[in-house]
């Protein structure tokens, strides 16, 4: 059925295009098109490239910038590729960071603020969502405005030089705009698309929760209301859903376990259940997963599971993945042997070169991550392992008179 589909609308294209190409020709306008195209060197193809990325480009993000603004909300960075533009507490600043290539797009991180009740909590989600449509729809309206521009121009015949740089604008707008509009319907363990965060912002009280304690980290000035309300909010969703293995789960117990071990917020009996039961198989093959494992064996020993959080630790070794990250699972290994009392890698740990997160150069100008880290390196207060003897029965085992 779906192959039938898109033969359908492969033949619906080649129809449209046809009766545009046989409409041009007819009226005349298909050579002023073609000499405006002949006048384009060759070496100026992929300038128009370039510049039409970074136009498109800037007018998404701009449209997520905008409906924050217009909503209220302050802006803390905005990104596009290799330039970082971001508020610090002496002002706006600007970078070209070469390390960004890898970054083919861009982002927004506004600034939510306090958010210490129901109220301001359901008014920043509401504020998200917006965000999150409003940018879709203004790559579409500027497509839709390029596209209608171009015909007026061929129509009222202007200077071929003009009329083939903006085709040449307008071909490059077209084909990226389709590989924007593809990327908003795509999701994956570590990226969503604007049309189907818009939905899970909407939907999902998971998402909702771990997208929006995420971004309060990266307010120009932290709260401790936000913390804790943040905390607590993720204490009552724990005890009254099912605990899932994906992403947006692994989350919500990686934050609540790290304000118990980092922030000395008290621990839930009806979560520390929970957790004791969660089940650990899903999560020994991805970063996020051995993360996780490893804050659950921290939490066990916090609590006084000292047995059961070695033994976690010992079958973290057996059966972690080989496809994870050497790097990562190392630092993660030395980390929580140091904070268990288990070895001692207080030099290791001071190292930040040997400190490995994720895409560390996306946040590293309005957010101390090394700083973050050794404040989780501190090991937690030591808790006995004992295992009881009986020396009475021990005694008449080897008394030859018993």
């Amino acid at each position: 059925m779906l192959k039938k589909l898109s033969w359908v609308k492969f033949l619906i294209f080649a129809f449209l295009l046809g009766f545009v190409f046989s409409f041009l020709m007819y009226q005349g306008y298909w050579y002023p098109f073609v000499d405006g195209i002949k006048t384009i060197p060759w070496w100026a193809y992929p300038l128009w490239v370039i510049l039409t990325f970074w136009i498109t480009l800037t007018i998404h993000e701009l449209g997520h910038l905008l409906a924050f603004v217009f909503q209220g909300v302050k802006i803390r960075g905005l990104y596009l590729h290799m330039i970082s533009i971001y508020r610090s507490p002496k002002g706006w600043k600007m970078k070209f960071k070469y390390k960004l290539w890898f970054l083919l797009g861009g982002f927004v991180v506004p600034d939510l603020g306090v958010i210490a009740d129901d109220q301001t909590y359901e008014k920043r989600v509401k504020q998200f969502s917006s965000s999150l449509i409003v940018a879709p729809i203004v790559s579409i309206v500027f497509l839709s405005l390029t596209i209608v521009t171009f015909l007026v121009l061929n129509l009222v015949g202007v200077d071929p030089h003009l009329l083939g740089r903006f085709t040449l604008f307008t071909v490059y707008t077209i084909l990226l705009s389709i590989l924007y509009i593809r990327s908003f319907n795509i999701s994956n363990a570590s990226f969503y698309g604007d049309f189907v965060a818009y939905k899970k912002m909407k939907e999902d009280p998971v998402f909702q929760l771990t997208q929006l304690a995420q971004y309060t980290m990266f307010s120009l000035h932290p709260s401790n209301e936000t913390d804790l309300y943040m905390f607590n909010r993720m204490k009552t969703m724990i005890q009254t859903i099912d605990l899932k293995s994906s992403l947006f789960y692994q989350l919500l117990i990686l934050n609540y376990i790290e304000g118990i071990l980092y922030h000395g917020y008290e621990d839930d009996l009806i979560v520390r259940e929970k957790l004791l039961h969660y089940p650990l198989q899903p999560h020994y093959h991805s970063e996020q997963g051995l993360t996780l494992l490893y804050d659950l064996a921290s939490y066990h020993y916090f609590i006084g599971h000292v047995e059961k959080a070695y033994h976690l630790i010992e079958l973290i070794k057996k059966k972690a993945s080989q496809k994870i990250d050497e790097a990562m699972r190392l630092y993660l290994e030395k980390k929580h042997l140091h904070i268990l009392h288990i070895a001692y890698d207080q030099p290791f740990l001071d190292d930040p070169k040997h400190y490995v997160y994720r895409h560390s150069g996306l946040f590293d100008d309005i957010l101390d991550l090394n700083q973050i880290m050794k404040s989780m390196h501190e090991p937690l207060p030591f808790q006995p392992w004992m295992t009881p003897v009986n020396l009475d029965k021990e005694e008449q085992k080897s008394d030859p008179s018993s």
